[in-house]
């Protein structure tokens, strides 16, 4: 990164004061800075000034280059997972694709983000029936599914951009339901019996449940663990315990959990939490 006309200044300043030969020609004096020995108008002052200018022109003008490069290199990298995951989302409903002979690839003509529907993607390479695949969650801004015509012409641009002979499998639902079942030690200055706050309004523990599973990442991964890391802090639990997790039609403990469709929804039910006074 370029640095600024100022500190090349202070740096060209600095070494000249610096320099035994210098201190000889000028007659410098020791332990004063280059603006305490010479006047902004001076000569050598001057000279400074474009040294600076010039070497801010010439790092700038490699900041681009190397900027250039790293682009021309990104755009030319395909068939990784990261590549697919950008392409997903560049993905525009309604357009057409044309051929860039330049870049030997597929592009749109314009670039419209009104029509960029696609707004969560998730990548996995996975075996199926014995086959290497590429699995692509895909959801809208809500991590709802895509469905329909435009999940036809989704998969349909995907395949056509991809590398040639590419397995490609398509997975685009509504979140996994998921409860949580907990025993709840808490504060009775802080929360009511119900797990309620005494002053305010709300549940901090299901709020903490519902903030933990919409930031997981799309595509990401269930922990039971970093739950209950999480609702040890919450404002007025002292410990908790976390003892089953209902998902996937099936009540059980489970240490981690991989949504089937990328993303989780919290559903309540009554006596999910039990809330105990230590």
């Amino acid at each position: 990164m370029a640095r600024s006309v100022q500190e090349i200044t202070e740096y060209l300043k600095t070494k000249f004061v610096e320099d035994s030969t210098l201190q000889q020609v000028y007659d410098l004096e020791e332990g004063k800075t280059f603006d305490e020995q010479f006047s902004k108008v001076s000569i050598e002052a001057r000279l400074i000034d474009a040294f600076a200018w010039t070497s801010w022109g010439l790092e700038s003008i490699w900041d681009t280059f190397r900027t250039e490069v790293e682009t021309v290199l990104n755009d030319s990298y395909v068939t990784g997972e990261r590549w697919y995951y950008q392409k997903a989302l560049e993905f525009q409903k309604g357009d057409k694709l044309a051929y860039n002979e330049r870049t030997c690839r597929f592009d749109y003509a314009q670039v419209d983000e009104e029509k960029k529907v696609v707004k969560n993607v998730a990548i996995r390479q996975v075996i199926d029936e014995g086959v290497t695949k590429l699995k692509i969650y895909f959801s809208d801004a809500g991590k709802q599914p895509i469905t329909g015509d435009i999940r036809t012409a989704f998969e349909s641009y995907m395949r056509e951009i991809g590398a040639a002979g590419t397995h490609f499998l398509f997975v685009s639902e509504t979140p996994d339901e998921l409860r949580v079942h907990l025993h709840v030690y808490y504060d009775p200055l802080v929360l009511n019996s119900a797990g309620e706050r005494i002053e305010g309004s709300g549940k901090p523990v299901e709020e903490t449940i519902e903030a933990y599973l919409n930031a997981l990442e799309y595509g990401g991964v269930f922990y039971s663990s970093k739950l209950v890391d999480m609702i040890q802090t919450t404002e007025g639990v002292k410990d908790v315990t976390l003892d089953e997790t209902t998902w996937d039609g099936e009540k059980e403990y489970r240490r981690r959990i991989d949504a089937n469709s990328g993303a989780f929804a919290y559903v309540k039910q009554d006596g999910d939490i039990i809330y105990s006074i230590e």
